[in-house]
């Protein structure tokens, strides 16, 4: 399929991460035509949950980490990532015109390591650890091994984050690594930032609830000719780019048989800084990422696991991420007239098992957290794909149109980086990347969950919900 003349309009629907680093990379080389569309008024937001934004990338915080097995190719490309954020904070630092929301002393990614545990040394850890490149070995520390541990410690990395929960003092089976290339970002100040970095390239905003909202496609025979939105105003384009996160499955219907929308459970607590041993006990310096038996949730008998977390932020939110069970919520009709998953953004309550396995888990390890109140609990919205990796391709059959989506919640680390290879989709360029983010075949049997649908025990009409009040002791 011809690529857009540099000069020709490119429409991007969805703000998110897919849909700023496709605008920010087009705008790098030179494509000067850019409009980038979303429902939502990011530049009044600022990403931020608590004033509304909805979409998975408006969050405080996601992990960085290049922890993949051994799919190296997206080992590679998140060393890569880390390389550009480390950029970001530098040019963040020195900007003089940055949003208000942000400061020049903030970091927006911090390498404060990645404790990944469990009760034992897991496959998928032994198999990071083989992948990984002999130049980073030593930042990989084996909890278990008390020489390595002495050796850290040696360096200036906190002892504390090699038990942060005091499971070997309790005498607690445990093992796993402290991944000190990993850490976290955050995540709705750099979608700010991205965003400014966007405007400062040029890219044309058509950002809100009227102006911004994708209402349907516009056509020249049988070609993608652009898109109309709910004020409706046709907007003309050379090509369209559907970055739409969650909302994909339900605009695109060809998209349907690999995409999925689904919901990860979030909780945030914060901490009062007139509780200042819990102020610095879970500070970046002490307190690393973690995560817990990642691949061992049971759902009957809510074993605790498909858990992770993070140290505070500088405002003091401390935040819990339960995966084990990927939410979805098969109660809106695409204009295929199949039923598909569709974010249910305006609850206030969560799933009971996710609340349950949370607390269980903060009751054994983190005690002290427990006599807080909940910020908030909520439901992240995700879109995954039937093998877990992106889907960044043109449609088939409709020329004119592309979609950059799947994100299958690990896409944002690369928001630095990802529009590259958007940038050879577009352009035709055949890479390694872009065959592993290509359209394809659906799988026979098991499909990342995708093959239950309505009638799977996931969905959130089967669920008992629960409020945030129920978190104390």
């Amino acid at each position: 399929m011809p690529s857009p003349n540099k000069t020709d309009p490119i429409i991007i629907v969805g703000a998110g991460v897919f849909g700023l680093t496709s605008a920010l990379h087009l705008a790098r080389v030179n494509y000067i035509n850019i409009h980038l569309f979303d429902q939502q008024n990011f530049l009044a937001t600022n990403y931020s949950f608590a004033a509304g934004s909805d979409g998975a990338s408006a969050d405080e915080n996601k992990i960085l980490r290049a922890s993949y097995g051994g799919q190296e190719l997206y080992q590679r490309m998140a060393f890569a990532a880390m390389q550009e954020w480390e950029q970001w904070n530098r040019d963040m630092a020195s900007d003089a015109n940055i949003p208000d929301a942000l400061k020049n002393t903030e970091r927006l990614w911090d390498r404060c390591g990645f404790l990944r545990i469990e009760e034992g040394f897991g496959q998928h850890e032994i198999d990071t650890q083989n992948s990984f490149p002999e130049e980073i070995k030593h930042t990989q520390y084996r909890i278990t091994d008390e020489q390595r541990i002495r050796e850290a410690t040696e360096t200036g990395i906190s002892r504390s984050k090699f038990d942060p929960f005091d499971r070997a003092e309790r005498g607690l089976r445990t093992d796993g690594v402290l991944d000190m290339t990993a850490g976290y970002t955050l995540a709705s100040k750099a979608c700010t930032y991205a965003l400014h970095l966007c405007q400062k390239a040029g890219v044309n905003l058509h950002l809100g609830s009227s102006i911004g909202m994708f209402e349907s496609f516009l056509y020249s025979g049988t070609n993608v000719s652009g898109i109309k939105t709910a004020d409706g105003i046709s907007h003309q384009a050379a090509l369209v780019i559907m970055a739409t996160g969650g909302w994909t499955p339900s605009l695109l219907p060809a998209a349907q048989p690999l995409l999925e929308t689904t919901a990860g459970t979030i909780l945030t607590i914060n901490l009062p800084r007139s509780r200042p041993e819990l102020w610095d006990k879970y500070a970046p310096a002490n307190f690393p990422v973690w995560s817990w038996n990642m691949g061992g949730f049971d759902a009957y008998s809510e074993t605790p696991g498909g858990l992770y977390g993070f140290p505070r932020t500088p405002e003091g939110v401390m935040k819990f991420g339960f995966r084990g069970a990927k939410w979805t919520n098969y109660t809106h009709t695409s204009s295929s007239g199949h039923k598909v998953s569709y974010p249910k953004t305006d609850i206030q309550e969560i799933p009971e098992r996710a609340f349950n396995v949370v607390k269980a888990f903060c009751a054994e390890n983190m005690p002290d957290l427990l006599d807080l109140e909940l910020q908030r609990g909520r439901l992240c919205w995700y879109t995954d794909s039937v093998d877990n990796s992106f889907l960044v391709s043109y449609v088939p059959g409709q020329r004119g149109l592309m979609v950059a989506s799947g994100g299958s919640g690990h896409g944002f680390k690369f928001l630095p980086v990802l529009g590259k290879h958007v940038v050879d989709v577009v352009e035709g360029r055949k890479t390694e990347y872009t065959e592993l983010f290509s359209w394809r075949d659906v799988p026979e049997g098991k499909k990342n969950g995708l093959e239950e649908g309505e009638k799977g025990w996931r969905t959130l009409d089967k669920q008992k919900l629960v409020q945030r009040g129920m978190w104390k002791l």
